[in-house]
Formats: structure tokens, sequence, C-alpha cells
């Protein structure tokens, strides 16, 4: 059986071969709060959750006439951007900031233009995801020079492993430490020897990076966890089935699979299809998404969990903090991580989606 493959080309940063080098952070500024040096990392990420969940339930506004750029990796190339850029405007639009939404289309050359050009219109503040670490890093030195703030989501940069110091927040998911949580969440249902395959996304990229350090970490903390396969696949189904496949073929006996997003993960079902294996029985399979297509395998059985993404939150908990900062002067500081949110803590109570809580789960994108 053929696959299509997909149009949907990740959810981070998507460049080939960009240097993972680290920028150096800005210095302090006054509109820190004391807690900052504590907060860059995961330390005050429920601290920074909270702050930005009682300025969302305040109902505040920001001052009237203010203009805002949302500076994004991607804007309409899958369905996760395109449910991010709805978050960004539909709050914005409640919180009563004018939003212009620039799109680099995961280009870091392309986003470069358009913060210069962003600066040049003198908006009041910007929402900024980098597409990805170092070069994100100098655009944001370039933002902040303007001398207004910025509010960042998504992906970290400046080396840091989420929250920068001197942007008004940090909201986001897909770092390190979501990774290893997933992979950790996978291994750990091995009691004997396992033997697993990975497959991640694009190889250079930041994302692919913090993947990577996952499954080491995850590793070493399970010895009895044999990775007999670990691939790029490209974020693509074919490509994913042509990985599983070939790991399979050369290992025989695959206890589990773990992917990195879930439109690739039916490249990951069929192959285990194709072995005469049953997928979530004979292999259990995890993947990372939360989609409506994701949960629906989960649901039936094929898949054994998906890891939840929430875009929509993503961008509006970032306007969010970008309004507190205009209209406080207050920022935000520390990881406001998405596990955190309420569609996690006020539903299925996880991350983790599997057939006991999915009903508890309601899919964005």
């Amino acid at each position: 059986m053929s696959l299509k493959i997909s149009t949907a080309l990740g959810i981070a940063a998507l460049v080939s071969a960009i240097s993972l080098s680290a920028c150096t952070a800005p210095p302090k500024t006054a509109t820190d709060t004391p807690a900052t040096a504590a907060a860059s990392g995961s330390a005050a990420s429920t601290e920074a959750m909270s702050n930005t969940l009682k300025f969302v339930d305040a109902g505040t506004k920001a001052p009237a006439g203010k203009k805002v750029a949302y500076l994004a990796e991607c804007a309409a190339a899958n369905a996760y951007c395109q449910t991010r850029q709805k978050g960004a405007q539909e709050t914005a639009a409640k919180m009563g900031v004018q939003l212009t939404v620039f799109d680099a289309n995961f280009d870091p050359a392309a986003q470069l233009q358009q913060v210069q050009d962003a600066v040049q219109r003198g908006f009041d503040g910007y929402i900024f995801s980098p597409v990805a670490d170092a070069p994100g890093c100098s655009d944001f030195h370039l933002l902040q020079a303007s001398g207004k703030p910025v509010s960042t989501i998504n992906s970290p940069m400046c080396g840091n492993p989420d929250y920068t110091p001197e942007t008004a927040g940090f909201v986001g998911m897909q770092t390190t430490r979501f990774f290893t949580e997933h992979v950790e969440n996978a291994f750990k249902s091995c009691t004997a020897s396992c033997n697993a395959v990975a497959v991640g996304g694009f190889v250079g990229s930041d994302l692919f990076t913090r993947w990577e350090t996952a499954i080491k970490t995850a590793a070493a903390k399970y010895p009895n966890i044999k990775v007999v396969s670990d691939q790029p696949g490209n974020f693509d189904p074919a490509k994913a089935l042509s990985v599983v496949q070939d790991a399979i073929s050369a290992n025989g006996k695959i206890d589990l699979v773990i992917s990195s997003w879930d439109d690739m993960t039916r490249g990951v079902e069929q192959a285990v299809h194709d072995a005469g294996k049953i997928p979530g029985k004979d292999v259990r399979i995890y993947s990372v998404g939360g989609t409506t297509a994701g949960v629906a395998k989960v649901t039936g059985g094929a898949w054994t969990s998906t890891s939840v993404l929430l875009p929509y939150e993503e961008s509006s908990y970032g306007v969010a903090q970008l309004v507190r900062a205009l209209s406080s002067g207050e920022n935000t500081p520390g990881f406001a991580y998405l596990a955190q949110a309420p569609a996690v803590t006020q539903g299925p109570g996880s991350i983790f989606i599997t057939a006991a809580n999915a009903s508890k789960f309601h899919p964005e994108y």
C-alpha cells in the first residue's frame, strides 16, 4: 500500500545544516523581576504559566491603538501553523491589539528581512517564533533594540533550554524537556529488554537536535532499551515507512517505535502492518501531535499514545504575555510550559493521550 507524501513539514524549525551555536543573551533590564535569573530554564515554569493564566482570566486589554507584529517561522504551511495563527489573531482581537502576520515559511533569511521590516514599521511589540536558535537570537537582538517588548513562542533561542531572559515571556511545548518526557514514557513501558526504533524530523534542525538529545537521555535512564534504529523521517509518512521497514528487516523483533509527528506515524503503522505484525499489540507506537487523526488511532488501538501539542494556546498565551508587558510594563519570566495549560490539567490530566483518557482531550487540529 502506497502512502501519499505529506505536506505537513513539521511543527518547528525546518531548515538544514543551520548552525546551532549559542548566541549571547542580552543584559538584564529593569523590566524583569528579581526572579529572572532563576527563571531561565524550567525551574519557574509553574509560576510563568500561573501568571499568564491570571492575566488572561483578568480580562485586561492593551492600551488603545497598540499594533503588534506576529513574526512566525510558519503561518500557513500546515494545520499546526494555521491553528496557531488563529490563536494569535483571535486573542489579539479580544485583547484589543491590531495584529500583523509575518510568515517566514521556515526560511531564516526571510525571517531576518521580516524582522528588519517590522522594526522599521514601528510596531509597539512583537510575538516572535524563531526559525532556528542562532539566527533567532540575532533577530531577537534587533527586535529588542527597538525598545519594544518581545514575547517568544514555540522554539528556544540564544542557547537557552526554553525562556530567554529579557523577553516578555516564553510559551511552548517542543523543548528537550518535552521530548525527553515523551521518550521516557515509551521506554518505561518495557519491564524487560526491548528493541526500539526512533523516527525523527529533519537532520540539522533544532527540533531534530532536541529529539536526539531526548533519546540519548532516556536511553541512559533505561539501559534495558536497545535503540536498534534512530533515523530521520523528515515528517514524511513515506520516509517513515521505509525507515521502519528497514529496521524490522534488519532486526526482526521490534517492541516499540517512537515518532515525533502524528502524520509521519502513519508510515510507521503501515510498516508494522506490512511486516505481518499488529500495530499497538505486537509493536507499541508512541507518537507526538495530539491531532484529530492521531487521537483516533489511539482510541482505535493502533497506536499506544500520542503526546499533546497545543498550537492555539501557544500563540494565544504568547499574545497575552505581550499585552501584559504593554499594559503594565511587566514581563512574565520563566517557561510557560503548555503541559500545565488547562487544556491538559483540566482535561486528560497528562500530555500522553491513551485510550483511557482520550475522551477528555479535544484535539485542536
